[in-house]
């Protein structure tokens, strides 16, 4: 009865060992796929909307050693910001940003003192880009899609360009501060070219 007992009791212990490793596992499991996920969740943007400050984002001029500052660039002034899904793009090339180009200075008779076209693709071409369409427009590289992040426009664009860009949008802000902004859906163009800008500034 002793020798019984006693492999009972060891039998009773492995098995509570067991069983607090295997709740172990499981919560590891949890704590590894599940509150990654969740702490995710929590952090994805909302769309920019009138009233929100910009965010004091790095992009990109010319060369990966020319930086800009958004909150920089956008302190004391009055700048229109124009998103595209990317440079050299049917769409981007053939209307939206030659409408900004040919509207420059009927926009800079509105109070604008800036016109920045922002993109997902390096700098370089992003400057090229802009030599070909010229206007007075800075062409900026969100290299890293930092920019489109923060403002909550992601485009997965993976199938179509290869990774995630920026929704096309429009805005316009002062002193940092949105007052106008302009989103699409995905790469559409139906609200945000330079002449819905011009009827609202």
């Amino acid at each position: 009865m002793g020798f019984l007992s006693h492999m009972f009791h060891m039998n009773a212990t492995t098995a509570c060992i067991l069983s607090n490793m295997a709740i172990g596992v499981v919560m590891g499991v949890v704590a590894t796929h599940a509150l990654p996920c969740v702490y995710l969740a929590s952090r994805k943007k909302k769309q920019v909307k009138v009233g929100d400050k910009l965010p004091a984002t790095v992009l990109y001029e010319g060369a990966p050693d020319t930086t800009v500052t958004l909150t920089d660039l956008c302190k004391g002034k009055k700048v229109v910001i124009v998103g595209v899904p990317g440079a050299f793009t049917p769409t981007c090339s053939k209307t939206h940003l030659p409408g900004f180009a040919a509207d420059s200075a009927a926009l800079k008779a509105k109070g604008v003192d800036e016109i920045v076209c922002v993109s997902v693709n390096d700098p370089f071409v992003m400057q090229a880009w802009g030599q070909a369409i010229g206007g007075d427009v800075r062409y900026l590289a969100d290299m890293k899609g930092e920019l489109a992040a923060e403002l909550g426009l992601v485009l997965d664009a993976t199938g179509k360009l290869g990774n995630k860009r920026n929704v096309r949008f429009a805005l316009v802000a002062e002193d940092g501060v949105v007052t106008v902004v302009k989103i699409e859906e995905g790469g559409a163009l139906t609200c945000s070219k330079s002449s819905d800008l011009l009827a609202v500034l």
